[in-house]
């Protein structure tokens, strides 16, 4: 570590002292510094303020690798990543088992990746982030542990439009007020939330699982209301959700749940022990959705949680098509298939395929990649008369592809 740092520390006096003229000092767009912590603290620092105030770095990334058995962080100087920060041109910085430096004065900063922070980070760290770096426009959150406190976002000034927090579930983030969001993923972390209070959000990926293991040892109870976590905004176009647990811990009925403008839907990793049906009640509160794929993921024991649904008259009207990723042909999952038949209006496309995974492309995008199962013949005929059966409410013939 001590030869890392006289390195570091040569090379700088080097630069320091070389007379580049008019030429001007050296330019790099991209640093990335991957160390293990030890004694070069002061080296690495050196080289961030260098690359910051001479050498107009825009992307930085500072990782720090720790072993199993010892976790360090990363600590700046006092006055932050370097001594200018208003003439900068740091425009994405990316953190990892590092301390927070202080942000304020990087007016080209508009991408910020915070991960692995250490333990003891306080509150006031990660909420000034929001409000002292108003410029913001793109802010990830992954594996924080939050153990000072809950962290309070109250930022209307802010120019947040993409959030995304993952594995953060120690402690706990309350978003009030972020006027310009537009796109969140909240994956596995702890976030209390109002829709409501983003007016201009359009892309949500959501992640939730309750339950300790694959076991009934602790059983959750079906009692949450969706509309706590999907409800409250109309904007909505394109929504991710992937809700997992041994048994299925939300009622399936919301009757305040609405998505006016919701037309992509993907549910993602649904156990196969749940009944696939509850997707109805999404379905039955976004009237414009035209594209719903639903990924069924096998878990150990059979269905054991059949929804009793009411008669409804209900009929939708922009829904095309229906994907179902790891279907097996079960009774629940034909009952559902039959009634997206029945009641929509101008379905084209229900193509239901045994194996298969969803691709995810960035966090609110995604692919259904598909393989090819030769089912047996008369299973096959066996599940297409059962949905053949059903009543179609298309005026145009339903394409089943079942593969």
């Amino acid at each position: 570590m001590r030869a890392m740092t006289s390195s570091i520390n040569n090379f700088l006096d080097a630069d320091d002292d070389q007379d580049r003229g008019s030429l001007g000092l050296w330019s790099v767009r991209t640093l990335r510094l991957d160390f293990f912590p030890g004694h070069c603290s002061s080296g690495i620092n050196r080289l961030i303020a260098k690359a910051a105030d001479s050498w107009g770095v825009e992307d930085l990334e500072v990782l720090v690798k720790n072993t199993f058995q010892q976790h360090f962080a990363h600590s700046f100087p006092h006055h932050g990543l370097c001594n200018n920060p208003h003439n900068s041109r740091l425009r994405s910085l990316k953190l990892a088992a590092c301390y927070i430096p202080p942000l304020k004065g990087f007016h080209a900063l508009t991408s910020l990746v915070l991960q692995d922070l250490p333990e003891s980070t306080p509150t006031a760290a990660y909420e000034a982030i929001f409000t002292l770096c108003p410029q913001l426009q793109a802010l990830h959150l992954k594996s924080c542990t939050l153990n000072q406190g809950v962290v309070a976002v109250h930022a209307p000034k802010s120019q947040i439009k993409q959030l995304i927090m993952e594995h953060c579930w120690f402690g706990l983030i309350k978003l009030y007020t972020l006027p310009l969001l537009e796109s969140m993923a909240v994956l596995q972390s702890n976030v209390s939330y109002e829709l409501s209070s983003f007016p201009y959000l359009t892309h949500l990926n959501i992640a939730f699982h309750r339950g300790v293991t694959k076991t009934r040892c602790v059983r959750v109870g079906n009692y949450y209301d969706l509309n706590q976590y999907l409800g409250g905004t109309p904007g909505i176009s394109d929504l991710i959700v992937r809700f997992t647990g041994y048994d299925r811990w939300f009622k399936p009925w919301s009757p305040t749940l609405l998505f006016p403008k919701l037309r992509r839907l993907l549910i993602a990793d649904v156990p196969s022990s749940w009944d696939v049906s509850w997707p109805r009640l999404l379905i039955e509160a976004a009237p414009c959705l035209e594209c719903l794929h639903i990924h069924i993921t096998p878990w150990e024991e059979e269905p054991h949680d059949d929804i009793s649904w009411e008669p409804s008259e209900f009929c939708h009207n922009q829904l095309k098509e229906l994907v179902i990723i790891g279907f097996q042909g079960a009774e629940r999952q034909i009952y559902f298939v039959n009634f997206v038949i029945k009641v929509s209006t101008s379905l084209q496309l229900v193509s239901l395929y045994k194996n298969g995974h969803v691709q995810d492309r960035g966090r609110w995008n995604w692919d259904i990649v598909t393989q090819q199962y030769q089912w047996v013949k008369e299973e096959k005929v066996k599940i297409l008369n059962q949905i053949a059966d059903s009543a179609p409410c298309a005026a145009t013939p339903v394409q089943v592809v079942l593969e």
